[in-house]
């Protein structure tokens, strides 16, 4: 019995040996702000943050998280009421690692702390900002992680040949006082905390370029502080090979990887089957062999690539290089779902002698037939009253750090559309209590400073949102900029950036409209935020919103709703079709048909008065349309063929 119970005791000791191995592969974790976080291609084409091309210099067994957020600084990162630190505390696990950038938003009151009441973010170098670097690193290591401090990169701002002090996040006129830098280097040596001296390493290659070629080379258009895709990725490299220097991760890095793609992944979300999705990703080649060939990218099933928006798309493209490099070069994807399930597939990239990258893909496609339309809509004309069509509710629209100054006329708006009265919205007090005023600084949004408006669909529905649109625009100056936003959560985790509008003319509105399909269902909302901010000290300014629509399908129905009764099936006769074609209603009382392309734009819609009806396309080129009978909350549908 005791030789049976030793054995037992050693095969589970086994078992845990073998589960600790499985289960002992590194994440690295980055924290940091807009200068090292992650951007969507669709959205922000020519903004990368240097984490997001991180991921091409890693190599081996590890994982990797990219934390980082816009607009985020040491402090609003680990207080921010979203909890992003507290989101990646909760998961570290002995032998992860945690890289840690901040400064660029400590700095928004050029070195002063914001008051604990404020729930600002701004800190002082030499106290609250050290002492968030020393949370970060004492609770990373608490979880059995490695803490890796890294200083911020530098903003391009130049005097003559050398970047200025305050492009190397040093806000006084010492090398001391109001040094960030020189703040994070000291936290280092106190806690034993490697630190990768970013500043010095992005200073030494701009400086190499010269003011206007490392403007051109490195940074976007629009500042000069964010990164575009190659800037991104010299600066990562930049890291990595001083990583590899100091023994860091020395294993895991490949500091010359040779196809350098972005993002590393594509998931489309939720796309209906009779429509299609669409997303890029960015491929360039640095020392490939052989030095001339073809990068060849396979697509799976449900999914189609091409090499421009409007172009050709198949299952298969290759692009050509020589030279043993490949330049930067946009492929387009398409999510084409042609049945109701979820896709979780991979892009093959191949050349040379059979080296191949996979980039995962993924969508889930939705029936569109399913449930009654349904909308809320806000005119913004008077005041923050909405209009809601269908078995939906409409949150108050609620603002913080903001307020409604008026409602007014804005002078120029789309053509063909007539000026009316706009809700204007202007930041409320700030840390010096002068409302109306922009403060100095901002690069990015404030996360304590939006405009929400938030809708949920009734007990025992769910929501499909599939359209949003509203008129926005800029009253007072040119300079206001916005970040328009969504979640299904109320504290706004998982936000999806919709729009980054960092251009616009003043007294100007302008339409925008985008078409995710979001579910909503049990307690999940749909909460939608404007994070304006301005480009320098400024009065008076104000965000302009005016006709503000959310629409979607109520699908599952509660049981209080009176049901429809089903006849028959749907019948079209014939189909294929050369234009006509005969079908018979399936519902009692009063339907509507409805016609569709397959990019899912509504072609006509019609009411049914009687059992049979007729469906005239000879107005439309020959293909496929989908068919939809709508009688209250249940519908059919049938795919028509016209030859």
């Amino acid at each position: 019995m005791k030789r049976n119970l030793t054995k037992i005791i050693s095969l589970l000791l086994i078992s845990i040996l073998w589960l600790g191995a499985t289960s002992s592969i590194p994440t690295v974790y980055f924290i940091g702000d807009s200068t090292m976080a992650d951007y969507d291609p669709a959205i922000y084409p020519n903004q990368r943050g240097w984490g997001q091309m991180f991921r091409n210099f890693l190599t081996g067994d590890i994982s990797f998280v990219n934390a980082a957020r816009n607009g985020r600084s040491s402090r609003s990162f680990y207080t921010g009421s979203d909890s992003l630190w507290a989101g990646v505390r909760t998961k570290l696990k002995a032998g992860d690692y945690v890289l840690i950038q901040f400064a660029h938003n400590d700095e928004k009151l050029n070195g002063l702390s914001d008051p604990a009441t404020t729930g600002g973010i701004a800190t002082a170098p030499w106290s609250d900002f050290q002492d968030y670097l020393r949370h970060y690193v004492n609770e990373s290591r608490k979880s059995g992680a490695t803490p890796i401090l890294v200083t911020p990169i530098i903003r391009c701002y130049f005097s003559g040949d050398t970047i200025t002090l305050k492009g190397r996040h040093n806000l006084g006129t010492d090398d001391s006082t109001l040094n960030y830098v020189r703040a994070m280097k000291a936290v280092g040596r106190e806690l034993a905390v490697p630190v990768v001296d970013h500043t010095a390493l992005t200073r030494a290659y701009a400086e190499s370029l010269g003011a206007t070629n490392a403007y051109s080379t490195i940074y976007v258009t629009t500042d000069q502080t964010h990164l575009n895709p190659v800037g991104a990725t010299l600066y990562a490299q930049l890291a990595v090979q001083e990583m590899i220097k100091l023994n860091i991760l020395t294993n895991y890095l490949n500091a010359s990887p040779n196809l350098i793609i972005t993002p590393s992944s594509v998931d489309f979300g939720n796309s209906y089957i009779s429509s299609y999705s669409s997303s890029k990703l960015t491929i360039s080649g640095l020392s490939l062999s052989p030095v001339t060939g073809n990068v060849t990218v396979n697509s799976p099933d449900g999914f189609w690539v091409g090499l421009s928006s409007n172009g050709i798309f198949s299952n298969s493209i290759e692009i050509p290089y020589s030279g043993g490099n490949l330049k930067a070069t946009d492929v387009y994807i398409h999510f084409q779902p042609t049945e109701v399930k979820n896709y979780n597939d991979s892009l093959s990239i191949l050349y040379g002698s059979g080296v191949t990258k996979k980039i995962p893909v993924q969508g889930n496609a939705l029936s569109m037939t399913e449930g009654v339309e349904a909308s809320v809509n806000f005119p913004l004309s008077a005041d923050a009253t909405a209009n809601v069509t269908g078995p939906l509710i409409s949150l108050d629209e609620t603002w913080t750090g903001m307020y409604v100054k008026n409602y007014a006329i804005v002078t120029t708006w789309p053509a063909a559309i007539t000026g009316t009265t706009t809700q204007r919205n202007s930041i409320s007090a700030t840390i010096n209590n002068l409302i109306d005023t922009w403060p100095a600084g901002e690069i990015d949004i404030n996360t304590d400073r939006y405009i929400q408006f938030a809708i949920k669909a009734n007990t025992g529905t769910d929501f499909s949102v599939d359209s949003i649109g509203f008129y926005a625009g800029a009253a007072g100056g040119s300079g206001l900029k916005y970040r328009v936003m969504y979640s299904k959560n109320p504290d706004f985790n998982g936000a999806v950036v919709l729009e980054d509008k960092t251009t616009n003319t003043s007294n100007t509105m302008v339409v925008l409209s985008y078409k995710p399909i979001v579910q909503i269902t049990g307690s999940e909302g749909f909460y939608l935020r404007f994070y304006p901010w301005y480009n320098g000290s400024a009065s008076t300014k104000y965000l302009c919103l005016s006709n503000l629509t959310i629409k979607g399908r109520v699908s599952t129905v509660s049981s209080s709703i009176e049901t429809v009764k089903n006849k028959r099936n749907l019948q079209i006769y014939p189909n294929p079709s050369n234009g006509l074609f005969k079908l018979s209603n399936p519902f009692e009382g009063k339907s509507f048909v409805e016609i569709y392309d397959l990019t899912g734009i509504l072609l006509c819609k019609s009411e049914l008065n009687s059992e049979y009806a007729t469906v005239d396309l000879n107005g439309y080129t020959n293909g496929m349309y989908l068919l939809k009978i709508i009688s209250g909350y249940h519908t059919q549908k049938q795919l028509l063929i016209k030859n």
